[in-house]
């Protein structure tokens, strides 16, 4: 019995202790407080109160130390290595395919290839991100088009590959004319002006250049008092035109628009999904 409440006590005593210590408490002072309150547990001798069998109070102190310096590594800024890359600091590769692997395990490389931060003002920061993608070869040149998707502002980024990342356009996309090599827009993702339902818009992809190349809108403004009013823009002379007819906008549309495939017939996958780099759609 005397053993068992000795090795009770002993429990007792170093938990206190350790308390103490991780508190703040000198170990002298909370010994003298803790004999007042439980002579048994702290036996007095001629040098005052002591440990009935001698605690080596420097171990405790150190242990209880050591667990603070354990908490604080865990909450430690991870070192340099551990950080996600800048596009500085890489060596691209010369394959397109491993280096969209790369944009793919760490999407916000693609900061340093263009200008997103209205997206984060816009939408905020808690919602701006892209979180799927696919690729295709939209002017068939050999190289596919990265097309980074986001779930939440239903953006899509295009990319392509060089001997680095070539940031090519985002917006809102209705589909892919692969006939002409564009990239089709329907209305405007934010923002006034046009129609939005009838109003059309496309880029042309060529290598590593992205060129605005069609324009076309449809508005009739006679409940209002106004009248029929196309828009079209010609590539050629880069003027907006105002046709008395709809036969230019819709020559446009068939060439441009019909043709398209849309976004939602493409197959897209999740950042964390490699097989998506093995098909080019």
């Amino acid at each position: 019995m005397k053993v068992m409440m000795k090795k009770s006590f002993r429990l007792t005593e170093i938990l206190l202790l350790t308390a103490a210590l991780l508190c703040g408490c000198g170990a002298e002072q909370y010994v003298m407080k803790a004999a007042a309150l439980c002579p048994a547990l702290f036996p007095m001798s001629s040098g005052g109160p002591v440990l009935e069998e001698a605690l080596n109070v420097s171990e405790v102190r150190n242990e209880a130390y050591s667990i603070s310096e354990a908490q604080n590594e865990a909450h430690s800024i991870p070192e340099a290595e551990d950080r996600p890359q800048d596009a500085a600091d890489i060596e691209w590769p010369q394959s397109w395919k491993e280096a969209y692997g790369i944009l793919l395990e760490n999407w916000k490389l693609i900061e340093d290839y263009g200008d997103f931060s209205y997206l984060s003002m816009y939408f905020g920061e808690e919602h701006y991100s892209f979180d799927r993608y696919f690729l295709c070869d939209i002017d068939e040149n050999g190289t596919p088009e990265l097309l980074l998707y986001s779930m939440y502002m239903r953006l899509t980024a295009v990319f392509t590959y060089t001997d680095e990342p070539v940031f090519l356009l985002y917006n809102n996309l209705y589909g892919i004319n692969l006939e002409t090599d564009e990239v089709v827009i329907n209305g405007h993702w934010h923002g006034a002006g046009g129609s939005g339902i009838d109003e059309w818009s496309a880029c042309r992809i060529t290598g590593d250049v992205s060129k605005y190349s069609m324009y076309i809108d449809y508005m009739d403004l006679r409940e209002d008092g106004g009248e029929i009013r196309y828009t079209v823009y010609d590539e050629g002379t880069g003027i907006y035109e105002h046709p008395q007819d709809g036969a230019e906008y819709d020559a446009f549309y068939a060439g441009h628009v019909e043709p398209c495939i849309p976004m939602e017939y493409y197959r897209l996958y999740d950042l964390s999904d490699l097989n998506g780099l093995e098909d080019v759609q």
